[in-house]
């Protein structure tokens, strides 16, 4: 007996990511208009991750069949790529296949929450952006008494933060983009202008692929975190110039509220 996903969990996966094919190298749309027009065409299928009954690609026999059929074992993607995945169990393993899932909601998220900020140069634009796991916290530093004594540039007190940043360049060709830099702001006021945490180095694009960035740098100026409502990725592609930005975080914190590390 097959543990198949209900209409419920159908639908779920499908909104998650925006009714895209979860495979990266794919994301195309799963539905579109019919000519009946109270109708609407669906490419799209929920996978199992792990097969629905033994026998089927990457069955897993440790899971109950409400874990066979819940959300968390699903994946969508067009008709093609569902085919493939079930074809080549070895290639399309449950851990890839939970990451193209992953990045795929992230990307959908991106597209939400940035919506109208998605560049300078227009919404149209060749480059995609997505963020995860914004944090900043205060500088440990040394106290008297320490067992282990921290050699750091920053001070006690001093505002590090870090993410990591992803950009999908949707192009054929390579792209690249220089003079990256991460800028504090207030009411559309930049406060601070960071370079340092790219060490000036231009990021090279691959054609229709995500390349992820970490970044992790420090505020010395305590003063621009209590101010800054705002932090921002700001970049330039090279040949163009086109100056792209993409709103990293909503900075409602004061100095004394963030954690020590």
């Amino acid at each position: 007996m097959r543990d198949d996903f209900l209409k419920p969990v159908l639908d779920t996966l499908a909104k998650r990511v925006g009714y895209r094919c979860s495979n990266p190298g794919c994301r195309k749309p799963t539905s579109g208009p019919h000519t009946d027009g109270a109708k609407a065409v669906n490419v799209g299928v929920g996978s199992h991750i792990t097969a629905a009954s033994p026998g089927g690609p990457r069955y897993d026999p440790s899971l109950t069949p409400d874990q066979r059929r819940s959300v968390e074992n699903g994946i969508w993607l067009c008709q093609n790529c569902g085919k493939l995945v079930d074809n080549d169990e070895a290639r399309y393993t449950p851990a890839g296949l939970r990451e193209w899932r992953r990045v795929a909601e992230t990307e959908a998220l991106a597209g939400v929450e940035s919506a109208g900020l998605q560049s300078a140069a227009g919404p149209d634009h060749s480059v995609r952006f997505g963020v995860d796991d914004w944090t900043m916290w205060r500088e440990r530093g040394n106290l008297p008494g320490d067992v282990v004594w921290v050699v750091s540039q920053w001070g006690r007190g001093n505002v590090r933060y870090g993410c990591t940043v992803r950009l999908r360049n949707n192009l054929d060709d390579e792209d690249q983009l220089h003079r990256l830099r991460i800028e504090f702001r207030a009411g559309g006021r930049t406060l601070l202008s960071d370079t340092y945490a790219f060490n000036d180095t231009p990021v090279t694009l691959p054609p229709r692929k995500w390349v992820s960035i970490e970044v992790g740098h420090g505020v010395r100026d305590r003063a621009v975190v209590e101010e800054a409502d705002s932090a921002w990725l700001v970049s330039e592609t090279i040949g163009d110039n086109c100056r792209l930005e993409w709103k990293l975080a909503d900075l409602n914190v004061t100095v004394a509220a963030l954690t020590e590390a």
